[in-house]
């Protein structure tokens, strides 16, 4: 009884260690379970596990062993007791490594920082390693009781000097953390500290150790846990991850190199093979990739972008590793079933040096790539396109704020009589810093920078202006081509704000006739299929845009309710070469004309293409020959002289 009653007592004493020793191998097993190994980060955390585990165990032995007489039961508890000193010693300044580690600045230590971190450690280490001899920590008394020295406190101002470091660290480099690890570290480190302030004023309260095992299990959940990081199809981390992961490295002043890796033919794969296997092929991509680097530094920024992330300032061994994956891109990828080459490019920059910010290392992985001829990594120079892409953005800010827009009309001819009869609206940017800027250059940099819907306003508003003044009609002119770029057409209101501009300024819808290229037609059918049916039933004409430049499935494009087809200049210069793009150009106009639509022939520019067109019965005609794209009062002027001049020619046949 009185052994049952001794038992129970000593285990409701150890109580705090056992749980601390459970927390400890929980935590242990989910974090190698989940496989959150790889990072130098985890690997502190699962010491720091180790660790707690050894301590709690220790102590636990200590506990049952401390009041058992005999010389064996004695030697074991102070053995017990004496290791659980030396590794708890280490917990403190483990603990704030880790924190270190989480706000970004432990790669920032130099040799003597380093040496300064681990002085207090190191010497109260010592302390603890020549207790036995000297007893300064702790000793027994004659009753084989365990009784504090005063080293005993140099431990615990140890402890309260590496939780003061950790919690100035993070306070220092507050915004390189996130919200939630801000608040997560905060609460842990004071769970911590009141631990600690518990054990030096209640020493009989065994609770310090417990309160590490808390802070452990909610390091956890909190900060190892990754789930919300990773991209469940590619098993890389996720564009949110390299956001976070970004403002970090910047935050804390760590220099880092940027490699990219652009799949440029992956939207044809998507289109061709479906989507398991273009999700297929990412992952095998991504497998490649961790073979190069550990899995912490490859991210899988946007659907067809890896972005990998080295820290350090070795630019010899990025490029190298950039090479090394583009040569691999001469052998096929295995997606699935299926095996099929894939086309990359690749770019390797150093930040801060080429990457100053982050949103420079996101621009980077979002920028469409200059095709070049030669198969090379763009580093260093070749990254001027980067540069000139972000003037562009910056010009198109200002071309709203200075209203450095225009519009140009390029007029549409009649067949066969050559009459004017409407005219397509072009947008240009005249720049007071790059000068005039080309639209095939500014209008994906608008899509990308998310003002393409402004510049779509801006266009119409002009257009609906311009036929309210009368001048169109004056002319005979039917209608106005107004171009519209897929991001316009997929947001939501966008037909409602469409309806809305032209009843400002009472314009006829019919007037408006909205061109959509081929290669948007077929990605986003379902969305367009709406947004045309919904403005026709107003009055609104639709031209497919650009006909024989994409791969579109050729029964969607023409399930759509077009009333036009302007068919590519390419295929009309075509034509006049050889026999096989005649042939194209003579199957596109006959198949074209049996769905009952309209056919316009663009980049017109010589007299034998008029008399090609002409056999062939197209509609109209627009090109070089005719006019370039002009500014609105010189187009207007164009348009009355060619007016008047129709006007006459008709008068004089009439009193003929």
């Amino acid at each position: 009884m009185d052994m049952g009653s001794g038992f129970m007592a000593t285990l409701h004493y150890c109580s705090f260690y056992i749980c601390a020793a459970l927390l400890g191998v929980s935590c242990l097993c989910y974090t190698l379970i989940q496989g959150r190994t790889a990072r130098r980060q985890n690997q502190l955390y699962i010491l720091l596990l180790l660790n707690l585990i050894f301590c709690a165990a220790s102590l636990t032995v200590v506990a049952f062993f401390e009041g058992v007489p005999g010389p064996g039961a004695r030697l074991v508890a102070d053995t017990a007791r004496f290791a659980s000193l030396v590794f708890h010693g280490s917990l403190a300044p483990m603990f704030g490594y880790y924190v270190l580690l989480v706000c970004g600045n432990a790669w920032q230590f130099s040799y003597r920082g380093i040496a300064l971190y681990t002085l207090p450690f190191l010497l109260t280490e010592l302390l603890i390693l020549l207790n036995p001899l000297t007893g300064w920590v702790y000793y027994y008394n004659d009753a084989f009781q365990y009784c504090r020295s005063w080293g005993v406190y140099s431990l615990y101002v140890s402890a309260s000097f590496y939780l003061l470091l950790g919690l100035l660290n993070l306070f220092r480099f507050w915004r390189a953390v996130t919200g939630a690890k801000r608040n997560a570290l905060i609460f842990f480190i004071a769970l911590v500290v009141i631990g600690l302030l518990v054990q030096i004023a209640w020493p009989g309260i065994q609770i310090e150790l417990f309160t590490n095992a808390l802070a452990a299990l909610g390091l956890m959940l909190s900060i190892e846990d990754e789930d919300d990081r990773i991209d469940m199809a590619t098993g890389a981390y996720n564009r949110r991850a390299l956001a976070f992961d970004l403002k970090n490295f910047i935050e804390t002043g760590q220099v880092f190199q940027v490699i990219g890796v652009r799949i440029t033919d992956m939207v044809s794969v998507h289109r061709v093979m479906g989507s398991s296997a273009s999700d297929a092929f990412l992952r095998s991509v991504a497998d490649y990739l961790r073979t190069l680097l550990p899995p912490y530094c490859i991210y899988y920024a946007n659907p067809s972008t890896y972005i990998i992330l080295i820290r350090g300032d070795d630019e010899t061994r990025a490029a190298e590793i950039a090479a090394t994956i583009l040569d691999r891109f001469d052998e096929t990828w295995k997606g699935g079933k299926v095996e099929s080459l894939l086309h990359a490019a690749v770019t390797q920059g150093s930040a801060p040096k080429n990457f100053p910010t982050r949103a420079d290392v996101l621009f980077m992985a979002d920028s469409p790539i200059p095709v070049k001829e030669e198969k090379k990594v763009l580093a260093g120079r070749d990254l001027g396109y980067l540069l000139r892409r972000l003037e562009v953005e910056r010009a198109l800010h200002r071309g709203l704020e200075e209203r450095t827009f225009e519009v140009y009309y390029q007029p549409v001819y009649e067949m066969p009589s050559l009459k004017m009869r409407s005219a397509e609206a072009l947008l240009r940017l005249h720049d007071r810093v790059l000068g005039n800027i080309p639209p095939a250059e500014f209008i994906p940099a608008a899509e990308q920078a998310g003002i393409i819907e402004r510049l779509g306003d801006f266009v119409l508003e002009e257009v609906c202006a311009f036929i309210a003044s009368g001048v169109p009609e004056e002319v005979e002119l039917t209608d106005i081509g107004v171009n519209l770029s897929v991001l316009q057409c997929i947001q939501p209101g966008f037909a409602a704000r469409m309806k809305a501009i032209v009843a400002r300024y009472g314009v006829n819808p019919s007037k408006i006739n909205f061109e959509i290229t081929e290669s948007v037609a077929a990605n986003d059918y379902n969305a367009l299929d709406a947004v045309i049916r919904d403005l026709k039933a107003e009055g609104f004409t639709f031209a497919m845009d650009d006909y024989g430049t994409g791969y579109s499935n050729m029964q969607s494009i023409f399930s759509l309710d077009f009333d036009l087809v302007k068919i590519d200049k390419g295929i009309l210069w075509s034509a006049e070469k050889n026999a096989i793009g005649r042939a194209i150009l003579d199957n596109s106009v006959r198949m074209i004309r049996e769905m009952r639509r309209k056919i316009l022939v663009e980049g017109v520019e010589t007299e034998e293409q008029i008399k090609l067109l002409a056999k062939l019965s197209v509609d109209f005609l627009q090109g070089f020959y005719f006019s370039k794209p002009v500014p609105k009062d010189e187009f207007i002027a164009l348009a009355r002289a060619q007016h008047e001049e129709s006007h006459a020619i008709m008068v004089q046949g009439a009193s003929s």
